[in-house]
């Protein structure tokens, strides 16, 4: 992880903290996406993960918040859960996929594996992220460049049969 990215996640506290403090709504929102975040461990142990993810892709845009926010705010959700047995990159994929949705915004999640290095020597690493009209959305090239895409949901329809 790059001190560019360090930096911007110690930001997260104070960038989310006045809504939090002055905003119910807010707090509401930080509350339950702690408990869907810990829930996700669960989740993804008792079926196969397109399933997982069809069943955390809400029916209906039910949120109505700023998207920027509820990103700033699943971000920091991610960042808090030390505990969780899943990563990071997942834990904040897997957050800001279902809350987005909830807001309307048609992400995307894929997730991708490379070779550590570059080189077929190594150990494979595995990363999350999510996608917007096919680009990757809020997510620093470093962290996603050089993997290869090998599930992608929802699918992303190209045209070609």
């Amino acid at each position: 992880m790059s001190v560019f990215t360090r930096l911007r996640n110690l930001s997260l506290v104070p960038s989310a903290l006045p809504a939090l403090l002055f905003d119910s709504r807010y707090r509401r929102l930080f509350a339950e996406m702690r408990d869907f975040a810990q829930r996700l461990p669960q989740a993804l142990s008792n079926r196969s993960l397109p399933d997982c993810l069809a069943a955390l892709t809400p029916p209906t845009s039910d949120l109505r918040l700023p998207t920027s926010s509820i990103r700033r705010l699943a971000d920091l959700t991610a960042l808090l859960d030390r505990r969780s047995p899943l990563g990071l990159c997942l834990r904040r994929s897997l957050v800001r996929y279902h809350f987005l949705r909830r807001a309307g915004l048609l992400v995307a999640i894929e997730f991708g594996a490379r070779f550590k290095d570059g080189r077929p020597d190594r150990e494979v690493a595995g990363h999350a992220w999510l996608t917007l009209d096919g680009q990757p959305y809020f997510e620093e090239g470093e962290n996603y460049q050089g993997f290869t895409v090998m599930i992608q949901f929802p699918r992303l329809t190209t045209g070609d049969s």
